[in-house]
């Protein structure tokens, strides 16, 4: 058994470095190449939910800055309108 594992050894070696290297690779290429898929797909629904978020704070804007009675109309226009 110990000159199996004699003989085995090296080869075994031979293919973690080898993995170690092509691994390696593979993460660098990714880095060089800017974001991974996943790290898009997140990018994407957070420019969404962040443009979203701007249209509100925008009519919130609007609301806060008006006199009372075009508050009242756009609060009444605002309840008319179907959700998005």
């Amino acid at each position: 058994m110990e000159g199996i594992v004699a003989v085995a050894a090296p080869f075994a070696m031979v293919v973690a470095i080898v993995w170690i290297i092509q691994n390696g690779k593979s993460k660098r290429a990714e880095l060089r190449s800017g974001l991974s898929q996943a790290d898009g797909a997140v990018i994407a629904q957070m420019q969404q939910q962040i443009e979203k978020l701007s249209d509100r704070v925008r009519v919130l804007e609007k609301l806060v800055t008006d006199d009372d009675q075009r508050l009242a109309r756009e609060i009444d226009r605002l309840r008319d309108r179907p959700p998005a």
